[in-house]
């Protein structure tokens, strides 16, 4: 069995489709056929039930998904070990990270590592948190940044802190001076949000509870980069991590305040890794660099 044909067969058992495979490797929905096809002859039996909702392995391809990532995996080991011999003159870090490390600490972690190894390339995936781990379990990144969830075994823990949420607001905002806000004194102004399924809004909106505050947003959005015009452009407030806007502050576009509440509006964060693989040099050497630049855990 040929590593190609394994990698098109995982995708399509992941996305449940070969034209979402196809748009995922992008590569032709008839390769990635005739490879599946081949699979199925090389082994005699069928990999995968059609069903209205989707494709789902057989028994037999259960069993096979099983075998192809393990196999991917050790592949991707030699070429690593392989490359490794060129120091750190050449490679590929891909890094899985909540939006809120993605805006400003990735980034700025990553140029800086930029100017010192300009021959390591990076690709960045911006996921929803729990997606961050899934991706990072499967070896389809190298390292995860992103906000703690459940524990889970399929990865190891590089890095486990807190960050403190943060009040942003234009420099010439009315609470700009404030040495600390209350939950209440956001009241009186317009209020931007992410939505209800962020780990941000879910910690927000229980603070307010405990404290029988009622907090009406005026922007919601599923990202955070939409919140930023509106706070630049009004006398609106947004709530973010700490880590999640720094450059702005720095360039004194926006002010950060603290905010503090009865239920505590600490998050913890996570660097994670694909637990028992061993990580290439680059990126155990980028693994440093993003480390120093959030805070002590």
């Amino acid at each position: 069995m040929q590593t190609t044909g394994l990698r098109y067969f995982l995708a399509v058992a992941r996305t449940g489709s070969i034209a979402a495979a196809s748009a995922q490797l992008n590569v032709a929905a008839s390769a990635i056929s005739r490879q599946i096809a081949n699979l199925e002859a090389e082994l005699d039996c069928v990999l995968f039930e059609r069903r209205p909702r989707g494709m789902v392995p057989s028994p037999a391809g259960e069993l096979l998904a099983q075998h192809a990532h393990q196999v991917l995996i050790r592949a991707e080991q030699v070429v690593t070990e392989i490359r490794e011999l060129e120091g750190l003159a050449r490679g590929l870090i891909r890094v899985a990270s909540a939006e809120g490390f993605a805006l400003d600490i990735v980034p700025n972690a990553i140029a800086a590592f930029h100017a010192a190894h300009p021959g390591i390339r990076f690709e960045v995936t911006v996921l929803p948190p729990a997606q961050v781990t899934q991706t990072v379990a499967m070896g389809e990144a190298d390292l995860g940044i992103t906000f703690a969830l459940a524990p889970t075994a399929q990865v190891e823990v590089l890095y486990d802190g807190q960050v403190e949420m943060r009040v942003l607001a234009a420099a010439d905002h009315p609470l700009a001076g404030a040495s600390v806000l209350r939950l209440a004194d956001l009241v009186a102004y317009p209020v931007a949000l992410t939505t209800r399924d962020t780990t941000l809004r879910q910690a927000f909106d229980a603070a307010c509870a405990l404290e029988g505050i009622a907090v009406e947003p005026v922007l919601t959005a599923n990202n955070l980069s939409t919140l930023l015009p509106f706070v630049r452009c009004s006398r609106g407030l947004a709530l973010m991590s700490a880590l999640s806007v720094q450059t702005p502050v720095q360039l004194k576009e926006l002010v950060s305040l603290p905010i503090r509440a009865r239920a505590g509006l600490a998050r913890g964060i996570q660097v994670q890794a694909m637990r028992d693989r061993r990580l290439p040099k680059a990126v155990r050497a980028f693994l440093r660099q993003l480390i120093d630049a959030l805070p002590p855990p």
